[in-house]
């Protein structure tokens, strides 16, 4: 029965392996009721003097939209938000992704999403800092209250110098009035796998008949 319970957990868990290089990389702190937004960023540095912000969407007239993963999405009126990560580059590929989104209204604006290695990071800023990769964000080419995954990435030669050193996102304005975007994460790790969770399972099982049999003995 014990065991039969053991398998059951194992087949029925769904939780992601993944971990969150950012912190409020999705925007869901701190929670608000539907339609209101903040005028905080937690965890985000900011530069401008601008208002910035969560904002738990759907709002009418202004996005008439469900924001792409959880309930609200991050706004900046400022000319560049930034955070440091704690993901380290590799080896191996990385890739930035964030969701970008255009308000319903004419206050939307564009901009552009940079992969920087090293140095520190304030006011918006990345000093001492290398840019990597960026991509554009161009919100004209996208329908109003809707959402585009955008995604750059960079690939270390051998020997890279820049291996070892914390991966940071920054998001610079380059038109309109506001940046708007959402779970902004490196390459996620996928979730275990049917086949995996089988094998565990497997395991476990001969694990059980193993401790039988010693049990048998053992009388």
């Amino acid at each position: 029965m014990r065991l039969f319970s053991v398998i059951l957990l194992l087949t029925s868990c769904h939780c992601s392996w993944a971990v969150a290089d950012f912190v409020n990389g999705n925007f869901e702190s701190p929670p608000l009721s539907e339609g209101v937004f903040s005028s905080d960023l937690p965890a985000w540095s900011q530069s401008g003097g601008a208002t910035s912000g969560v904002w738990n969407i759907p709002t009418s007239g202004f996005f008439n939209a469900e924001a792409p993963e959880g309930t609200q999405i991050g706004y900046s009126n400022n000319v560049s938000m930034a955070q440091q990560s704690t993901r380290l580059l590799t080896q191996d590929q990385v890739s930035l992704f964030a969701f970008a989104g255009r308000r319903g209204d004419s206050f939307a604006g564009s901009f552009r999403m940079e992969l920087w290695a090293g140095g520190t990071v304030a006011s918006g800023v990345v000093t001492g800092g290398t840019l990597l990769s960026s991509v554009d964000f161009d919100h004209t080419l996208l329908s109003p209250s809707s959402f585009i995954e955008i995604q750059t990435d960079y690939t270390p030669l051998a020997n890279d110098p820049l291996i070892g050193q914390l991966l940071s996102a920054r998001f610079v304005r380059t038109t309109g009035n506001q940046m708007n975007m959402d779970n902004v994460r490196f390459d996620a790790i996928p979730e275990p796998s049917s086949s995996a969770v089988l094998i565990l399972a497997g395991m476990v099982l001969c694990c059980s008949k193993r401790m039988r049999r010693t049990e048998l003995i053992g009388k």
